[in-house]
């Protein structure tokens, strides 16, 4: 799944970008601290998250005025300013209702939409979320993190990165804190921590008159848990659901119980085909040349394609990205063996030279030296867009030889034409794989509920 991304115009005319992705009810993501609508599809979990949310509903995530896509030359930040920007979002939209998934600092402004457009939001959904931001530090731990930020956005994005994710590993820390980076500038990225920390809803929270479920992660140390409990007791009638973990983003960590949570309130009712494809026995066989299908009660008999059998590795998969390549050249093939464009000694030398660089970024500018400090931070950015460049979604090393358009465009097509087959003979079989299988340089089936297959 790729984002289809676009732009409005939010207050004062700034050009604010978004994506769009999936189909079904709208659900739109309140904008988050610091987000880059691009750059985020390279973490492996964020796109799992998606393209199981995407898979039974239309989501749209944006970029605030200031970071990521949209324009980056931004002043003024307030509460105010993040509703009315998602209000131009939602009458861009041209949508009647709305549900929100108000994540982290991204509760706010979504409570006050639900608060104040009761008749425009069919759920609300809050994460890591809060009510009051003057309530999530002491004065001088709030001043001391906004002032590293600000000061050195190298060591703050590291610092940060520990609190919102700290399972990472140092190499992905570092990558991790250098997106952060890359998706807003040291005064952006102080003046939005600021807002977090100033944004209070404490006094209209009680307010909310529409459904409303609150997850929160019980180790979560940007959010602590309390704020998560106490935020879910004082809206009437809201569920609120535990997690285990420590991971302040959703995409990080059991991602699948955040998604799995999250379908299950906003999606109200199953179909018939989807009870039915967690209950009966559903087939994916190739007996001979004909292929024995069946789902929901019902059976047909398909003459073989590489389409069907593209399928069927993705249906013994779920859940799993399985490359186009691996396809293309059918389940029983070996690994290539193309070399690939950085072996691991020079991916190692890339890491400890980017290491070097920020220390050396660290050291010039507590000493005052901005020439050496700029040098050292042009070449650490050169060589992070080089291994960008030089590897795939991930980390994933690309191949000196790589048709990788010719066989993604390939795969797509004779899946999507194998589904139309299907369509014909078991149109609910078709239309359950429509929401759940995912093509592109990575393929993948993730059904909304979980489906057994006999393959």
């Amino acid at each position: 799944m790729s984002p289809t991304i676009r732009f409005f115009r939010g207050i004062r005319g700034k050009r604010i970008a978004y994506a769009v992705d999936g189909h079904g009810p709208l659900l739109i993501f309140p904008a988050w601290w610091v987000s880059h609508l691009e750059r985020d599809f390279e973490y492996a979990g964020f796109r799992k998250l998606f393209t199981r949310l995407a898979s039974q509903l239309t989501v749209v995530r944006y970029d605030r005025p200031g970071v990521g896509l949209s324009d980056r030359e931004c002043q003024a930040h307030s509460l105010e300013d993040e509703l009315a920007n998602l209000e131009a979002l939602v009458d861009e939209l041209g949508v009647e209702r709305v549900a929100l998934l108000g994540g982290s600092c991204g509760a706010p402004p979504a409570i006050a939409y639900a608060v104040r457009h009761p008749e425009r939001t069919s759920h609300l959904l809050l994460y890591g979320a809060y009510a009051s931001g003057p309530k999530l530090a002491t004065d001088e731990v709030k001043d001391a993190v906004i002032g590293l930020v600000r000061a050195h956005w190298g060591l703050g994005s590291k610092a940060l990165a520990d609190m919102f994710v700290p399972q990472l590993t140092s190499e992905e820390r570092n990558l991790f804190a250098a997106t952060q980076r890359d998706s807003a500038s040291p005064d952006m990225a102080a003046a939005l921590l600021k807002l977090t920390y100033q944004m209070d809803v404490s006094d209209i929270v009680s307010k909310v008159g529409v459904p409303t479920l609150v997850l929160h992660r019980k180790g979560d140390r940007a959010v602590g848990f309390d704020h998560g409990r106490d935020l879910a007791a004082q809206i009437s009638g809201a569920t609120f659901v535990p997690l285990s973990g420590d991971s302040h983003l959703p995409w990080f960590g059991d991602w699948e119980a955040v998604a799995l949570a999250a379908l299950d309130f906003l999606v109200p009712q199953r179909s018939p085909a989807s009870l039915a494809a967690v209950t009966d026995d559903n087939v994916f066989l190739l007996e001979g040349e004909i292929w024995s299908i069946a789902f929901a009660g019902q059976r047909c008999h398909l003459k073989n394609a590489r389409g069907l059998v593209d399928l069927s590795v993705l249906l013994a998969r779920p859940g799993e990205e399985v490359h186009a390549a691996q396809l293309m050249e059918g389940p029983d093939a070996a690994p290539s063996t193309a070399d690939p464009v950085l072996d691991d000694r020079a991916r190692a030398g890339f890491r400890k030279r980017l290491l070097e660089l920020e220390e050396t970024v660290a050291r010039a500018e507590a000493a005052g030296d901005a020439t050496v400090a700029k040098r050292s931070a042009n070449e650490r950015d050169a060589l992070l867009r080089e291994l960008r460049v030089t590897t795939g979604l991930g980390g994933r090393r690309r191949k000196l030889v790589d048709p990788a358009e010719r066989v993604r465009k390939a795969v797509t097509g004779r899946i999507r034409e194998s589904i139309e087959r299907i369509r014909e003979a078991l149109p609910d079989l078709a239309r359950h794989l429509d929401g759940s299988i995912a093509t592109g340089s990575f393929c993948s089936y993730v059904p909304s509920h979980p489906t057994r297959w006999r393959t």
